[in-house]
């Protein structure tokens, strides 16, 4: 495959503007600290590729094209929002949804579908043709100096550049550090390399290897070279080698946790069902209460889905046949109701905790996590009793679910709401120290009521609140925050903060 590879000075020039973009992912992007920067990034790395892949007329395809669009809507989050949690969440998502658009783009998929081998096309597109294709940038630079004159040309006028680029970077922090009106006009340009040479350089290198996995990723995929070390054929292949344990052993074990859970449900009946009377047990406040039927969930509902999973992935395949077929069937659908009920009590205990208490962030979160484990044991108990492409429904409704979570503004929302059902009536008081311990997405809401109300001990807890920096590991030193860290909401919460210290003067 490789030898009818044809040079082409696109290969070259695209390692170059590679190791540019590595150099950006460390300058533009720090976890804990996510903002415009990831923005400006995924613009950058999105261009490159599209101008990479856009002789192959399949870029073009409407499937790929709103691959494209979800990649690029992602990556918008960073410069709109101002949640450390879920930008992490959404930038971990952003990675796995760039990955997968190439793959589409360049019809190396598994299967040209969503299906069960997307869990294949994962260590293919993340880790096997990235690595295998890892050095073969530099060797598309050599052959690309070697090859006519005008393409060596270019390539030889880049290389100075990227060459001379550390240099560059030392001369003009000498030179702003003796001249003083030349500091000025970098900083008014906002000068993108860190001031810190050592820093900058040490970006440079590490954006290399960055560099060499992008690159490996995007030729390999676009040419086919080493994309062929796992196939849909391997892959189902080592699911039907992994299926060795005994069917009666994984059936005996699921019947056991069966019975486990029915004695459990019915021994603590009037526990887990008060919820839904709007009761509360006795001896118990509704936030013991709450977390203590959250974490039940989490741990069954995570034991269960790793159980179903091994149970289908481990059990003998050979000799099957209708009758054993069924009693697993029904031994996996009996644990997902065992597990929508416990759900569905959880989620009544967290609705009643938010009535008495408000929104939190942990809260919101626990909600919206407790909604995805509906859909997903839904969709494993329905694909018992009919046959559909399962896996295809339960991709798409993670992605969805990220995207809602990571667009729906969730600390604007839980401000907005408490300061409503206070202002109703509905919450005996409102947690002002709670509302300022989060994002800059509520400042506008708390300012808002800051500006309505006539209570002046609420005034000035909203102002302490209002004009507090966070603290906390996911939250930078706002002299330290430049256009890779802010974002909309942070800057206009700068813009609220202001009017408040005048206002402040004022009075």
């Amino acid at each position: 495959m490789e030898a009818n590879i044809k040079a082409n000075i696109k290969e070259p020039i695209l390692m170059l503007l590679l190791l540019m973009v590595g150099f950006l992912y460390w300058d533009l992007i720090s976890l804990g600290n996510l903002g415009a920067g990831v923005s400006i990034f995924t613009l950058a790395l999105c261009g490159i590729s599209v101008w990479y892949f856009q002789h192959d007329k399949v870029l073009w395809a409407k499937e790929n094209l709103l691959y494209l669009a979800f990649v690029l809507v992602c990556g918008l989050q960073f410069f709109i929002f101002d949640n450390e949690f879920v930008k992490t969440i959404g930038f971990l998502f952003l990675t796995l949804l760039f990955v997968y658009w190439v793959a589409v783009v360049n019809e190396k998929r598994l299967e040209p579908k969503l299906s069960i081998t997307i869990l294949g096309d994962g260590l293919n597109q993340l880790m096997v043709i990235p690595f295998h294709n890892f050095g073969r940038g530099f060797a598309e630079i050599r052959g690309g100096l070697k090859g006519g004159k005008k393409g060596s040309t270019i390539l030889h006028g880049l290389v100075g550049v990227l060459v001379t680029l550390p240099l560059l970077i030392f001369m003009a922090s000498l030179l702003a550090q003796a001249d003083a009106a030349f500091e000025q006009l970098l900083h008014r340009f906002q000068w993108s390399l860190s001031e810190d040479v050592i820093e900058t350089v040490l970006q440079v290198l590490l954006g290399i290897p960055v560099a060499c996995y992008l690159f490996g990723l995007l030729y390999g995929n676009r040419h086919g070279v080493n994309t062929g070390h796992i196939t849909q054929t391997s892959f189902l292949k080592l699911g039907e080698t992994l299926g060795f344990a005994p069917k009666m052993a994984i059936y005996s074990g699921l019947a056991v946790l069966n019975g486990l859970f029915l004695v459990y449900f019915l021994s603590q009946t009037s526990y887990f069902f008060s919820a839904f009377g709007n009761a509360l047990p006795e001896t118990m406040t509704y936030a013991e209460y709450a977390r203590r039927g959250f974490f039940e969930l989490c741990v069954v509902a995570a034991l269960n889905l790793a159980i179903i999973g091994i149970a289908h992935i481990l059990i003998q395949k050979k000799g099957s046949d209708d009758k054993t077929s069924k009693v697993l069937l029904w031994e996996t659908l009996s644990l997902c109701v065992f597990t929508l009920l416990l759900i569905a009590t959880a989620f009544s205990k967290m609705m009643l905790y938010i009535q008495y208490y408000g929104l939190t962030q942990l809260r919101v979160t626990t909600t919206w996590f407790m909604m995805v484990l509906v859909v997903i044991f839904v969709l494993i108990a329905i694909r018992q009793v009919r046959r559909f492409n399962g896996t295809k429904w339960a991709v798409i409704t993670l992605a969805l679910s990220i995207f809602i979570l990571c667009y729906a503004n969730i600390d604007g929302m839980i401000a907005k709401k408490n300061i409503e059902w206070y202002q109703e009536g509905r919450l005996a008081s409102l947690d002002v120290e709670s509302l300022g311990q989060l994002s800059d997405a509520a400042t506008p809401h708390l300012f808002a009521l800051y500006l309505s109300t006539s209570d002046q001990e609420l005034k000035t807890q909203l102002e302490s609140a209002i004009l507090q920096e966070p603290t906390g590991e996911f939250f930078p030193d706002p002299e330290e925050s430049d256009f890779r860290h802010c974002n909309l909401q942070s800057r206009r919460a700068e813009e609220i903060r202001a009017e408040l210290d005048l206002l402040a003067d004022g009075m």
